[in-house]
């Protein structure tokens, strides 16, 4: 689980924040659960974490505490951790 923490980033998350917490929540549900969760399900909840997730980045207060420098390392991870899945998605079309 990767977790940041930061000064920027105001203590209340917004409301788009609690969205894709939500959706990760059922992301990581749907992959404890039996085989029985279709995998066009799972695919339509990622879809929905990739758009919540790009409404998030967008957010000038997002936008603001990714330009700091004291952020540098955590965007750097975030970053990895995206061209992981981009790979992952390219492979598995393939």
């Amino acid at each position: 689980s990767f977790h940041v923490r930061s000064k920027s980033f105001p203590s209340r998350p917004h409301p788009q924040a609690a969205l894709v917490a939500e959706q990760l929540a059922r992301l990581r549900s749907s992959e404890e659960a039996s085989i029985s969760s279709s995998i066009c399900q799972r695919l339509d909840n990622l879809q929905d974490l990739h758009e919540s997730l790009d409404k998030l980045i967008r957010l000038p207060v997002t936008q603001q505490a990714l330009t700091q420098e004291h952020n540098k390392k955590s965007v750097e991870q975030l970053l990895d951790g995206s061209l992981r899945i981009l790979d992952l998605c390219n492979i598995s079309k393939d």
